[in-house]
Parts: C-alpha cells; sequence; structure tokens
C-alpha cells in the first residue's frame, strides 16, 4: 500500500436516517431506520408501540440505530465503522443531546418545573452510544425529499398501518 492510499477502514462512510411519528387515535407510535455505507443501503429496521409519543418513537429509532452500528463494530473489532452520521428531522434530539443534556445531569434528571425528564433512560442510552460511537448529528427537513429521511418515515408509517391492520 502506498502513502497516498488510505486504508479500507478509512474510507468506511456510514449515513444513518431514523425518523419516529404517533398515530394519536389509535394510540401507537412508529419507529424506522435506514443506514447506507458508502452510500449503499445495507440495513432497515421499524417497529411499532402502544401508549406512546412521537418523541419516544424518534429516540428508540435513533437508538436501535446505533445499536445496530455498535455490533457491527464489535463484529468488525479490526476495522471498526469509522465516519458516522446520523439524520433526523427532530431538532429536539439535537438540541437534547447536544445543548441540554449536561444541564439535566447537572440539575439530576429535572426540568425547571421541577419535573423528571421524560424518557430518561432513552436520552441516557442515546447519548453514551453517541459518544461511544463518536456520532456527527445532522437535522434533515423531513417530508422534503431526502431519500433516507423518506425511507426511514415510510417504514414508521408501515410498521404503525401493518399493526392496526392486522388486528
Amino acid at each position: 500500500m502506498s502513502l497516498n492510499q488510505t486504508h479500507p477502514a478509512a474510507s468506511q462512510k456510514f449515513a444513518i436516517y431514523t425518523d419516529g411519528g404517533y398515530f394519536e387515535k389509535q394510540d401507537i407510535g412508529g419507529w424506522g431506520l435506514v443506514i447506507f455505507q458508502n452510500d449503499e443501503e445495507i440495513y432497515r429496521n421499524s417497529g411499532w408501540q402502544r401508549h406512546t409519543s412521537s418523541l419516544e418513537m424518534e429516540l428508540t429509532a435513533a437508538r436501535k440505530a446505533l445499536e445496530y452500528i455498535q455490533s457491527q463494530n464489535k463484529a468488525a473489532s479490526k476495522s471498526p465503522v469509522s465516519c458516522k452520521t446520523l439524520y433526523t428531522d427532530s431538532r429536539i434530539i439535537i438540541e437534547g443531546l447536544t445543548q441540554k443534556y449536561t444541564l439535566w445531569c447537572e440539575n439530576q434528571w429535572r426540568v425547571k418545573s421541577g419535573k423528571t425528564v421524560v424518557y430518561k433512560e432513552l436520552w441516557q442510552s442515546l447519548s453514551n452510544l453517541t459518544q461511544h460511537l463518536d456520532v456527527e448529528w445532522k437535522w434533515v427537513k423531513g417530508h422534503n425529499g431526502n431519500q433516507g429521511n423518506t425511507i426511514a418515515d415510510q417504514l414508521a408509517r408501515d410498521a404503525v398501518i401493518h399493526r392496526i391492520h392486522s388486528y
């Protein structure tokens, strides 16, 4: 290998797209994720949950995506995933992880009103995965033609619709 060549692992680029949603009338939420490696789709997953919220589904989708990446890192210990970017249309998640997380920790997981931060365990899990995997978070406008976001959104919707129709 010459000095100008890069190691194959160094060029691995993962684009992760996640989305979550909530159907209030049915009280069912759905999450979806799709992962691309060097612009080729390698994994997609989705699921549903009753008695939830859109935020919980957004957090769940991101956590499940990063858990998948973590499992791939463990399986490929000689060449771990190098560049990981997680795209979400949830500004709340990005703001929570980048601006509020430290404050929540300092305040014993309480918000200004004194109530406990909702979905504390999900936030903690997501933060730990983000730090461990060195993930870059980026916001993408939802329902705006972005292929990854469109797939993740459709997976989340399909999970809920499939569940509703299977009753």
